[in-house]
């Protein structure tokens, strides 16, 4: 009775102390378990983990709790990219840190010997981070590549263009919803809480989640290929519109019923609990003292130096535009975006328009700088172009003027216009291309106390003639940008 109690108390403390610490990382988890269908999953995981660990009560009461110091060290590592997170507005950085700490808090406050009776609950509470979206744009070309050869061996005329596949009958997108990453990530959570309920044996448990990996991403092509192949079939009857969202699903619900099947009939039908369960008397008694010290003078630490640094980014003044495009020897005409539509959300300053070169060639500008409070330059809501019109075809880096690199962006719309941008990132005086270099070294400076404006630069042209010349134009723009870089941190 009295260990009982005292895991009890133990467990309360360490979800007290964790969400008072890792409250935002928390809050932002679960606004984006409540708004994407990707990672609706994510709120049952760890009321799942909390009933695994409670099936295990038995056995944990009886174990010896002695706390692991040696933990505080990767638990310090959680406190460290959780600051970088909050500071740099890393979200990633932040669901990582906030959902490896809970589990390692536990570990550490019970001990070794305990953490190794509940160490799949432990493990699967990192199922809680809503990570995976960063595949989608890979799920969507390796399912293009398995459907259109699939197409083709059926004998149905096929043309791709990037992730548009056109048969005679009409055109489809393997869009974002067509890269299957919801049922992928729901199969993999299912298939390791499968693997560790029906399976004694590691290799099967292994095994089991090995196919619950690559079935759904081969289901995913052979439904892609199924709703194109029916739409030929019927020309354009069925599988043309809404219904093959309800294929889709229909599709998965079968495929998860098979991974059931086959996870049944080679399941381990004699696993039990009890059989783990000892006599041993525990004789050790739970050290508060030190380890609570520790604890709250990590936490504080941490508390105290996020504060200081929101302090520093108030008192931020907003400064002028690092890019003058009124500066060029051009006419310029300023008016909002239409046909390419880039989208920076609260941005201090946002310079868009026209540079005429001549009668008939035009060059599109964008910039967007940030002051360091309001707005992020990088973040997963701002938009190079309009996702919904444009297509990528390919993205690489080009240097331009021997001096200036950017990233080169070559776009096709639905129609077949094609559109060149090229764009790179300031942070104070140094340009970037790489939206992770430009990122860290932000949040980095911002640990430091030090708060530098942020921007884009992009300019955009339709691709009519040859990129060559396009790409001349581009440099006589740039060269003539009354701008404060002049230095670059990519390599050259």
């Amino acid at each position: 009775m009295k260990n009982q109690s005292i895991a009890t108390l133990s467990f309360s403390l360490i979800l007290l102390i964790w969400g008072a610490s890792f409250y935002k990382g928390i809050e932002t988890a679960i606004d984006i378990w409540l708004i994407s269908e990707i990672f609706t999953h994510c709120l049952f995981v760890i009321p799942a983990a909390c009933y695994l660990v409670f099936q295990k009560r038995t056995i944990l009461c009886q174990q010896s709790f002695k706390p692991n110091y040696w933990l505080t060290l990767p638990l310090i590592g959680t406190l460290l990219l959780y600051t970088f997170g909050v500071v740099g507005d890393i979200r990633l950085f932040m669901h990582i840190a906030t959902f490896v700490s809970l589990p390692l808090l536990i570990w550490m406050v019970i001990g070794n010997q305990a953490a190794s009776k509940i160490a799949f609950p432990l493990y699967f509470i990192l199922f809680s981070i809503p990570i995976g979206e960063q595949l989608i744009p890979y799920l969507q070309e390796l399912t293009t590549d398995i459907a259109v050869p699939l197409l083709e061996l059926s004998g149905v005329p096929i043309y791709r263009n990037g992730l548009y596949l056109d048969i005679p009958e009409g055109r489809f997108l393997v869009a974002e919803a067509c890269s299957g990453i919801s049922f992928l990530i729901a199969s993999i959570v299912f298939g390791h809480l499968y693997a560790y309920l029906s399976f004694e044996r590691r290799p099967k448990q292994l095994i089991f989640v090995f196919i619950s990996i690559i079935v759904p991403i081969l289901a995913n092509a052979v439904r892609v290929y199924g709703i194109v192949l029916t739409a030929h079939l019927s020309d354009m009857e069925y599988a043309a519109g809404a219904d093959h969202i309800i294929y889709g699903g229909v599709f998965y619900a079968i495929i998860l019923f098979l991974l059931i099947v086959i996870g049944e009939r080679f399941r381990d039908k004699k696993i039990t609990v009890k059989a783990e369960i000892t006599k041993k008397k525990n004789d050790t008694t739970f050290q508060y003292g030190p380890l609570s010290i520790i604890l709250i003078a990590m936490f504080t630490l941490q508390y105290f130096w996020i504060l200081s640094i929101e302090h520093i980014q108030k008192s931020v003044v907003i400064s002028p535009p690092l890019i003058q495009f009124n500066t060029l020897p051009y006419n310029i005409s300023k008016k909002e975006l239409v046909k390419w539509k880039p989208y920076f959300t609260d941005a201090d300053s946002i310079q868009q328009g026209n540079v005429i070169i001549d009668k008939n060639t035009k060059v599109e500008f964008f910039s967007a700088s940030y002051d360091g409070y309001k707005g992020e330059l990088i973040s997963s809501i701002n938009k190079l172009y309009n996702g919904s019109r444009w297509t990528l075809v390919q993205t690489r880096p080009l240097r331009l003027n021997s001096s200036q690199l950017v990233q080169l962006t070559e776009l096709v719309s639905p129609i077949g216009k094609k559109r060149l941008i090229i764009h790179w990132y300031q942070l104070g005086e140094v340009s970037y291309i790489s939206k992770v270099k430009i990122k860290l070294k932000q949040t980095f400076n911002l640990l430091l106390g030090e708060v530098d404006r942020t921007g884009l630069i992009a300019l955009s042209i339709e691709s009519d003639k040859d990129n060559e010349s396009l790409l001349v134009l581009f440099s006589d723009v740039v060269a003539h940008l009354d701008s404060p870089t002049q230095q670059t941190a990519e390599p050259k």
